[in-house]
């Protein structure tokens, strides 16, 4: 499943804002006298570093406005880059949310319940005479079904979360389904209660949260530094656009001149 990168971008920045609001006062007074310090002096050091070998040069409109673009782009990413201190609460509310929402989510469940009752049905381990649909239910007589109905289940939830978080589902798989030994455990663990016929998807969607969860936490570390590596290069790109232009036509004048 292909995802719009402009999803998950947009899902980096909330993180990285969430993680300014759980700042303190002062955390993020200072943050923000970072971020225009840096700022400014990129600013001074572009607009000026060609008068110690260019004095007669004397900057275009077009430098200005690419050496601003530059420089409001900077300002976010030293924001960004410290907003990324409180990933892992922001990625755990995150979470918890996706899973109180989902299971409120009802188009979901009755697409879920048609897939999982044409999984079972093909699996060939029950008699579907008395379930001429997925409104009729779906038999899990067999462990075999019980299996399969929980694994699309899982999995399914799992591609909901992915659908709605597609950034922090690219930390932990490059597959959206859980590991069949999760699932399988999880069935036999909740079967062994006699009274139990059904496999609840809330608890397949408990499941996968779990499983999300667990995963995001130990990667979390691992991203944020990946993360911020990342904001540290953008921010050279960034600076060298106007740098280097402003630069060159510094270094033509030179030539016109002599």
């Amino acid at each position: 499943m292909s995802t719009n990168p402009f999803k998950w971008i947009f899902e980096l920045i909330s993180i990285t804002s969430g993680g300014l609001t759980r700042m303190t006062s002062s955390q993020l007074g200072l943050t923000f006298l970072a971020a225009i310090a840096i700022t400014a002096l990129c600013a001074w050091i572009c607009l000026h570093y060609v008068q110690l070998w260019n004095k007669r040069f004397r900057l275009t409109t077009t430098h200005k406005v690419l050496t601003a673009l530059a420089c409001t782009l900077t300002f976010f990413f030293v924001l960004a880059y410290a907003g990324l201190s409180f990933m892992k609460e922001i990625t755990a509310i995150r979470i918890s949310l996706w899973q109180t929402m989902t299971k409120l989510d009802h188009a979901w469940a009755r697409e879920t319940l048609a897939k999982t009752y044409d999984a079972v049905k093909e699996g060939g381990f029950e008699d579907f005479s008395r379930y001429p649909s997925p409104d009729s239910g779906v038999p899990i007589t067999k462990s075999e079904s019980r299996l399969i109905a929980a694994e699309v289940n899982a999995n399914e939830a799992s591609r909901h979360f992915s659908e709605h978080h597609p950034f922090l589902s690219k930390i932990i798989w490059t597959h959206l389904e859980l590991p069949t030994k999760i699932v399988k455990e999880d069935v036999e663990e909740y079967f062994k209660e006699p009274s139990n016929r059904i496999y609840p998807q809330e608890r397949a969607i408990d499941l996968a949260a779990e499983h999300i969860k667990t995963q995001l936490m130990q990667q979390t570390p691992r991203v944020v530094t990946l993360s911020r590596i990342a904001l540290v290069l953008a921010f050279i790109i960034v600076q060298l656009i106007p740098f280097g232009l402003i630069g060159y036509a510094a270094y033509k004048d030179i030539k016109v001149l002599t």
